[in-house]
């Protein structure tokens, strides 16, 4: 039986958006990025939640016991809007530090997500605002796909052979993350059916995520005021079937403790295919 990890760090409640389970499936359509807002069907709920700050216990925490863990991680990134520094030196740094964590053979880093809360700043820079849905990347369905959909025949067959994973990568770019932290979901403490399949449609593909449904469990987490020299590294799939964290809910969430003029969220998420 895993022990019990308790945090004696302090804890707020904040409203967590959950999907009504229901019979029809739901959808999620997905705008190009600067090309207006997401629409989702289905019935959600609003719940306040407990979540509870780790930051005072973050080594406890692990990516295949939890499904996420806490890092300090300096960047030489000055503009993360600026893409050529964003893939010629984030990413290599990304990769050493996906490496050193899981001891991964291979990292294939396949796109990454700049967010800005911001409306008007956001609008500027064409980029997506932080998603305030409980969710995960990626199902038993859509984590195998990805490999199809991103190497040829022979490359992906080799990566089906193996156990492999998608971990993102998550930090702020701006100041700490105050106004809209993200929460991440102890995955020891969900049910399989929390994670309800959903299908995220864009302009050129359909692709399938999971939104989360309540359940009584469930324990939120986050980290406060993340700075930038901090990433929070998220499992969002993992073929292993073996007890491990296979996927890892989480959220945006408005943080009832944020100071009037604190700064808008601004972050980045790096999505990566890792292979042992």
């Amino acid at each position: 039986m895993t022990a019990q990890i308790v945090i004696k760090d302090t804890e707020l409640e904040a409203p967590i958006n959950f999907l009504v389970r229901s019979e029809d499936k739901p959808r999620v359509d997905i705008p190009e990025q600067g090309q207006g807002l997401t629409e989702r069907s289905g019935q959600f709920e609003k719940r306040i939640t407990p979540i509870k700050d780790a930051r005072a216990n973050a080594s406890k925490f692990s990516l295949d016991q939890n499904g996420f863990s806490f890092h300090q991680h300096q960047t030489g990134v000055v503009d993360f809007l600026d893409e050529v520094q964003v893939e010629g030196l984030y990413y290599p740094e990304v990769k050493v530090l996906i490496k050193e964590v899981t001891g991964a053979e291979k990292v294939h880093i396949f796109d990454h997500t700049i967010r800005i809360e911001d409306d008007k700043k956001r609008d500027i820079a064409s980029v997506r605002a932080p998603v305030e849905v409980a969710h995960n990347d990626y199902t038993d369905k859509s984590g195998p796909q990805r490999i199809r959909d991103l190497f040829d025949a022979k490359e992906a067959k080799d990566w089906l052979s193996r156990r492999y994973a998608v971990v993102n990568i998550w930090r702020s770019i701006g100041g700490p993350a105050i106004t809209a932290p993200l929460a991440v979901c102890d995955s020891s403490t969900m049910q399989s059916e929390d994670f309800i399949p959903t299908d995220l449609v864009y302009k050129d593909r359909v692709g399938e995520i999971a939104q989360i449904g309540f359940s009584i469990g469930q324990r939120w987490y986050y980290f406060s005021e993340m700075a930038r020299d901090e990433a929070l590294l998220i499992k969002c799939y993992d073929s292993a079937e073996d007890g491990r964290a296979r996927f890892t809910a989480h959220t945006a969430f408005t943080n009832p403790r944020a100071p009037v003029g604190a700064p808008p969220r601004e972050s980045v998420e790096v999505r990566t295919l890792i292979a042992f």
